[in-house]
């Protein structure tokens, strides 16, 4: 029985997690030529911006983008690196009409999670628990691993329709209703090898176990935007989402040969909210987004700030600090059709190393952006972004779970990803 208590909570830690970087701030191409979008006033305010659109030419606008991501998230155990190399591709589009003092918008996007991440060499905590089955025999038991293959993936898309409206000439109010439905996936195939004698002592059978999960939710929430226009060059902007209440349903397909005690073992065992026919809560948190933006003859200079507060927020249960992101950023002018723009993001998730595991990481990141946009007519509008998101590679923490040594301090979490973006739009 003891070793069924080391097996469930050595496994326990590949489970799926995540923190306030569930969201994505780069809701199009803008973002990754200039991560500071809260305090501008552009089409593409209809996500960072709402209330500013209706300080826009009068028209209707067309907006679609894709950011195109390479992506590797590893971990290294004993001098030995496990890595998913992935490409991700996100869209988002934008349609806004603007009449005098009043907008009306609606925004379709993929407003948080991430790649599929796919380990085809395996995860670290796979090694680990064969290394802790050894520990625990005192070495009779030979455990290795023979079978390590995890794949996950989150994927929360939105539907927004809201709108606009000038309360004076230098302010507007603006927001509105937010549909959203998440996906989130596990698929995991792990076998070990072991000296049968030893296993049956333990009353340990069998060596494989496999489970294909789908947790699916939909929730509704709202975004709310005031935007100043204190001058014809001076901008400030603030956005706040409401929190997004989601309850996961979970169907899922699973499969084992392995027994203790006479009893199945499962990786159902492991990942609870992933067993067939669970219901659990893992809500978006509340979000506070500020911005300002300056004209400086040529130039226009902005900074921003995003707030992200987990602490009230359902997250699988479990408890997180709140995270927060700082950001500022330039664009130049030097031509009639031709804007250069670079900028910088720093992102503190607000993580607990104690919710590293082997598919979610949330380390925090810094975020080095540019990029070009091109105007060739007054209705066509080009984008082109180019960013680099560098993590600051931590250590996981050693933990103490039934009793049992969990040593992630072993296992060093890094990622790294590459990104291009290109947006379009059209005004007529």
């Amino acid at each position: 029985m003891r070793l069924k208590i080391i097996l469930t909570a050595l496994l326990s830690t590949l489970a799926l997690k995540a923190v306030s970087m569930d969201y994505l701030s780069n809701n199009s191409a803008s973002y990754f030529q200039n991560p500071s979008q809260t305090g501008k006033i552009t089409v593409e305010g209809i996500f960072y911006n709402p209330a500013g659109t209706v300080f826009l030419e009068d028209g209707k606008y067309i907006n679609a983008n894709m950011q195109n991501s390479i992506i590797q998230e590893s971990m290294t155990l004993n001098r030995k690196k496990l890595a998913s190399n992935r490409y991700a591709g996100a869209p988002s589009f934008n349609y806004l009409q603007k009449k005098e003092g009043t907008s009306i918008f609606a925004n379709v996007s993929v407003i948080a999670g991430g790649a599929t991440l796919k380990y085809d060499e395996g995860v670290a905590g796979i090694d680990l628990a064969a290394e802790t089955f050894d520990n625990m025999t005192r070495g009779l038991l030979g455990a290795k691993v023979t079978k390590n293959q995890f794949s996950g993936q989150n994927r929360y898309y939105q539907l927004m329709l809201g709108g606009a409206h000038k309360i004076t000439d230098k302010f507007s109010i603006g927001g509105g209703i937010k549909y959203v439905h998440a996906l989130r996936k596990l698929n995991g195939h792990a076998s070990f090898g072991y000296n049968p004698f030893i296993g049956a002592r333990v009353g340990l059978t069998g060596n494989d176990l496999y489970l294909d999960s789908r947790r699916k939710a939909d929730g509704v929430g709202a975004v709310l935007g005031l935007d100043y226009k204190a001058t014809d060059t001076l901008n400030f902007a603030v956005k706040y989402e409401t929190p997004v209440k989601l309850k996961f349903k979970t169907k899922a397909v699973e499969s084992t040969n392995m027994t203790l005690a006479g009893k199945k073992i499962g990786l159902s065992d492991f990942y609870p909210k992933y067993a067939n026919g669970v219901n659990s809560r893992r809500d978006l948190p509340g979000v506070l987004s500020l911005g300002v933006s300056k004209d400086i003859n040529d130039w226009t200079v902005s900074s921003g700030y995003i707030h992200y507060f987990n602490k009230a927020a359902n997250i699988d249960g479990l408890s997180y600090r709140d995270g927060h992101e700082v950001n500022f950023g330039v664009d130049y002018r030097f031509s009639p059709k031709w804007t250069w723009h670079a900028g910088y993001n720093y992102a503190h998730t607000g993580a607990p190393k104690q919710s590293y595991n082997d598919t979610e990481y949330a380390i925090n990141a810094q975020i080095y952006t540019t990029g070009l946009t091109f105007k060739p007519a007054e209705n066509h509008e080009w984008k082109f972004g180019v960013g680099y998101v560098k993590y600051n590679s931590e250590n996981g923490e050693t933990e103490i779970t039934h009793g049992i040594k969990l040593d992630k301090s072993k296992v060093k979490y890094d990622k790294k990803v590459s990104v291009f973006s290109l947006g379009y739009t059209y005004k007529f």
